[in-house]
């Protein structure tokens, strides 16, 4: 999970990219409405107190790209490959993630809610100090994702295999989950208890 951008990076502006790929590029304090990314590439790139809105990514390739201090709005990420990508503190609202492999995907101290992730493969990532809230997860896969201290507030998980996830430190409220799709992901019992909860059981000793 640990991986750098050791180099200074050019600084651009991004509503003025028209190439396949961009590198090595940072990019600071942009509002980007109504843009679409399709069949690029983007690698060691830095976007920091960035607001993208309505912005639609097809078929394109992320490799080292961070996100710092950024907001999505009413966005789509669809058919792309995204890989040692850092989301940190940023905000996500109404945003799509469709039919993408996802590998080692860092999240931190950010809020999504309202959004969707569908037909989706997430592995070896972290989600650390994430508050979610009335997000759809649907046909989709987890496979060793570590959620340290994630707040779900009354998230919907729908088909989506927990394989190796680690939900031990994190907290769930009024979500719908299946218990099967839990098989092999390490809980605490406080875990079982809201779960259960939520589906009108209540453990007593």
């Amino acid at each position: 999970m640990k991986w750098e951008i050791d180099e200074e990076l050019e600084q651009g502006k991004f509503i003025d990219y028209e190439e396949i790929n961009i590198i090595r590029t940072s990019f600071y304090k942009e509002n980007i409405n109504n843009k679409v990314l399709k069949f690029q590439t983007l690698r060691d790139v830095v976007f920091k107190n960035c607001i993208f809105n309505n912005f639609n990514v097809d078929n394109t390739y992320f490799m080292r790209v961070k996100f710092v201090n950024c907001e999505f709005l009413n966005s789509t990420i669809n058919n792309s490959n995204l890989n040692q990508v850092l989301f940190s503190n940023c905000k996500f609202t109404n945003i799509s993630f469709f039919e993408d492999n996802i590998n080692n995907l860092n999240i931190v101290e950010s809020m999504i809610q309202y959004s969707k992730i569908e037909n989706t493969s997430i592995d070896n990532s972290k989600w650390d100090g994430i508050n979610l809230k009335e997000n759809i997860f649907r046909h989709s896969k987890f496979n060793n994702i570590e959620f340290f201290k994630c707040e779900f507030n009354l998230d919907n998980f729908i088909d989506v295999p927990c394989s190796k996830c680690d939900f031990r430190t994190s907290h769930f409220k009024g979500i719908n989950i299946n218990i099967d799709d839990l098989i092999s992901s390490k809980l605490a019992i406080i875990n079982m208890i809201e779960i259960l909860s939520d589906k009108g059981i209540c453990l007593e000793e």
